[in-house]
């Protein structure tokens, strides 16, 4: 199996100047980039090719590995080992915290990105919408909120589907502020959290913050507090400008404010304007089309009826019926 002939990994693409908007794909991506892996990546992709349903997946020739641990085996067995040049006990610490991260930042994670009912409505619908194909984006988006419902439960202990006065969404922010203390105490002034070298760690921690900083969403309480650890968003820029700075992507433009000064818009607001014009401009033309086709037919049926009276042979001919579907 080599990884250097039909190699593709196929994640979800990104957006605020990330390469990708998903954490599994994000820390699928730091596998590659943090191990120098030749593989190429495609950011158009269908999740449903997967076999799993979900993103990322890893092609080589005909196979494929969907998720995050199939990609990582892979990579390991094929001589890229993120964690090689760690010693024993820094892999069993890499391992320990870990899973103390995805214990308190797992939860948050999946609330204020998708059980959050405005954060989910307003944003990340839409995010994971327009990167899934039709008509599958339809409904692709809320299978993560289905998701998200299950996680919550179980790490969080309430329902999202509840009313939201009954959210303890308190108790997410809570932990997940104590673990970016701990982070940011734990890496210090170091340039990775286990010194001069790269770590699945490194992975996992960028992929979380790296998402909860950038996005835009009405109700993220963990960003601003990430925005107090000044070494923490130096990690963040620091892989994301380096090591993803061909990768990154961002729609947002800049517009002009009725003062005449310049204002960026969040890619979903830019979104929301631009499909809220186009259905205007779309619905206009249509009714327009459909009053110019009433008329017409209208024309053409009195001109067919007139004519028809004088000829009628005194028969009764049945219409075939027309049926129209949507591809």
């Amino acid at each position: 199996m080599e990884m250097q002939l039909g190699a593709m990994l196929y994640v979800y693409k990104g957006e605020y100047g990330l390469p990708s908007i998903d954490f599994e794909c994000l820390r699928a991506l730091c596998l590659l980039r943090f191990t120098r892996c030749p593989m190429d990546v495609q950011t158009s992709s269908n999740p449903l090719r997967s076999g799993a349903g979900k993103l990322p997946y890893l092609q080589i020739g005909n196979q494929k590995f969907a998720g995050y641990r199939q990609i990582k085996r892979v990579l390991d067995l094929e001589g890229y080992p993120i964690d090689a040049h760690l010693s024993t006990k820094q892999k069993h610490l890499s391992t320990a915290y870990a899973n103390w991260v995805f214990t308190n930042l797992h939860a948050y994670y999946h609330y204020f990105l998708f059980g959050e009912p405005n954060n989910f409505d307003t944003t990340t619908r839409g995010l994971y919408a327009k990167r899934t194909p039709f008509p599958f984006n339809f409904y692709y988006p809320s299978s993560y909120q289905r998701e998200a419902c299950d996680v919550v439960q179980v790490m969080a202990g309430f329902d999202v589907n509840d009313k939201l006065d009954k959210h303890e969404g308190d108790y997410l922010v809570v932990n997940a502020k104590k673990v970016v203390n701990l982070l940011s105490r734990k890496l210090g002034r170091k340039v990775w959290f286990f010194g001069d070298t790269y770590s699945e760690f490194d992975a996992i921690v960028y992929s979380y913050l790296a998402i909860i900083f950038k996005i835009t969403l009405p109700n993220n309480p963990l960003q601003n507090h990430i925005k107090g650890c000044q070494n923490l968003v130096n990690f963040i820029n620091r892989i994301t400008k380096d090591i993803f700075r061909n990768e990154g992507y961002s729609s947002v433009k800049l517009t002009k404010t009725p003062s005449g000064t310049e204002a960026s818009l969040t890619a979903s607001e830019r979104n929301f304007l631009d499909s809220e014009l186009n259905t205007k401009i779309v619905a206009g033309v249509g009714a327009v089309l459909a009053m110019g086709a009433f008329a017409a037919w209208r024309g053409i049926y009195n001109q067919l009826t007139t004519r028809a009276s004088t000829d009628y042979d005194g028969i009764d001919y049945e219409d075939d019926e027309m049926e129209e579907g949507l591809d």
